[in-house]
């Protein structure tokens, strides 16, 4: 679906700046209590995914326990590509979801068994979602700069990875090499990892994280 996805956008200057460093994905949050959160009744958040559409970007909208009508109000007012679902959502509500769809499977930190990412993942996998592996936040539902066990990961993808995967939780410009290498992915996904201070996206350390990415 993507190579590199910086998440949690909010200016056009982040825009600019993905674009420039050879990012091929960006992530508009819709989850309120964010420190990422963009109004998506804004006249700005509509004109920052036409700045994105405009960068050849892939545009996602990240959502959080949102009914499958309020993701298609906001997909179709935004105008996004794809849905990131990153809550407690049940297959059988976010099934009714239309587009290209992202399920974030939330991993606890450290070592965990094929067996738990594996049981976690396939159903949303088997509904045709593409999954994006993250680790728990709690209620902030993710960015919060935790990062999983990759060799657990790897595991997994050796046995079951043959669909496609992201990996994501915690990944900055001086660790992502190491996890793709380690984890063997082919899609990454970062939003804290970029940022200085939480919140503000570093152009700067966008173009690190493309680069160690892209090594």
């Amino acid at each position: 679906m993507f190579r590199v996805k910086i998440c949690g956008i909010r200016l056009k200057s982040d825009v600019d700046a993905v674009a420039a460093a050879g990012g091929d994905a960006v992530g508009l949050n819709f989850f309120r209590p964010s420190v990422r959160f963009v109004d998506p009744q804004s006249e700005s958040t509509r004109l920052l995914s036409e700045a994105a559409a405009a960068a050849k970007l892939l545009r996602v909208g990240v959502f959080v326990n949102e009914t499958a009508d309020q993701i298609h109000q906001i997909v179709d007012q935004v105008g996004l590509d794809a849905v990131q679902l990153h809550g407690d959502e049940t297959l059988s509500a976010a099934g009714t979801v239309r587009g290209p769809r992202l399920r974030a499977i939330k991993l606890p930190v450290g070592p965990v068994s094929v067996d738990l990412i594996e049981s976690a993942a396939r159903p949303w996998i088997d509904a045709g979602f593409h999954v994006l592996f993250d680790a728990d936040a709690g209620a902030a539902h993710g960015g919060s700069g935790k990062y999983l066990d990759w060799k657990s990961v790897a595991d997994w993808n050796d046995q079951h990875g043959q669909s496609g995967w992201t990996l994501a939780g915690g990944l900055n410009p001086q660790n992502v090499a190491e996890a793709i290498r380690t984890s063997g992915t082919a899609s990454v996904d970062t939003a804290s990892g970029v940022e200085s201070p939480k919140g503000v996206k570093s152009a700067a350390l966008i173009q690190q994280f493309l680069q160690q990415a892209s090594g």
